[in-house]
């Protein structure tokens, strides 16, 4: 079965903040920011396309909004996958996502060096493993806002990219990883990379993307789970099938397509906050239609 999955970064692009965007894109399953877009955008998103939406924050953390109280909160009816490992709740995919860019300098709020961001891989490492001894796989797409060092980054200090992003490419072998960041102006360039493994995709200013996912056998026995406490940053959500990989294909008009693996489900290691959201968003939806 084929997964709709529309991927935006960097800037607010008038064919998406549009009130036909609904019409446009009718089939898509899924939304995810790769950072640096203001929470309104990701709120129009997920209201226009009723669906939920993954993102993480950008070096600018304009997705950060203050209440009536001047306290600052995110997107609302959006999930932050900053640090996170989440099983998505109508797809079965398994996301993570790192948030910020390498530090540059003192004026920027979502800025980490290698260390840190290596800290914050390592707090997702068990959750990834546990993927990886269940379902096969660690992950199916990373998400950040940063590319990896020397694929797809620049060489100027603000726009390189992680080198601990691409050790986690290296070790976890997502199937995708889209990013954002690197502002592509020149159409001739593709946005497409690929890294041994993985295809790496640079969303800005957004990118439509057709993932099919071939249903496999379903009965199958799950390991058991590690605790709460090993799963820092991690979380899951509910059910589906699963498949195999095959390369992208690029379709042209900005549409790429290729399969990711679903899989089956039993019950889940659940992370309450994040469970509520998006049952929340995906029964709302199942009744207006």
């Amino acid at each position: 079965m084929p997964v709709q999955i529309l991927a935006v970064s960097d800037v607010i692009d008038q064919r998406i903040h549009s009130s036909s965007l609904a019409e446009r894109m009718p089939d898509v399953d899924l939304a995810v920011s790769c950072g640096d877009l203001p929470g309104r955008y990701l709120e129009f998103i997920v209201d226009a396309i009723n669906r939920p939406l993954y993102y993480v924050l950008g070096n600018h953390a304009e997705e950060i909004q203050r209440d009536r109280d001047g306290r600052p909160r995110g997107p609302q009816g959006c999930i932050d996958l900053g640090g996170r490992v989440m099983r998505d709740v109508r797809t079965g995919l398994i996301l993570a996502g790192l948030p910020g860019s390498p530090k540059y300098n003192d004026s920027e709020p979502e800025q980490y060096s290698e260390l840190e961001m290596s800290y914050k891989i390592a707090r997702m490492t068990p959750r990834l493993l546990w993927n990886q001894r269940r379902y096969g796989r660690a992950l199916d797409v990373l998400i950040t806002h940063s590319p990896p060092l020397g694929l797809g980054d620049r060489e100027d200090e603000a726009h390189r990219g992680f080198r601990a992003i691409r050790t986690f490419l290296d070790r976890f072998k997502p199937a995708y990883h889209l990013h954002g960041h690197v502002h592509l102006y020149d159409r001739s360039k593709s946005p497409v990379l690929c890294y041994g493994e993985t295809t790496i995709v640079n969303v800005y200013p957004y990118q439509a993307l057709e993932i099919d996912v071939p249903v496999v056998e379903r009965d199958r026995v799950a390991p058991t789970a590690p605790s709460r406490s090993a799963l820092t940053g991690g979380s899951e959500t509910n059910t589906t099938p699963g498949g195999s990989f095959s390369p992208l294909r690029v379709e042209g008009g900005g549409r790429y397509s290729g399969p990711l693996v679903a899989f089956e489900s039993t019950t889940e290691i659940v992370n309450e906050r994040g469970r509520a959201i998006v049952q929340e968003r995906v029964t709302a939806g199942s009744a207006r239609r």
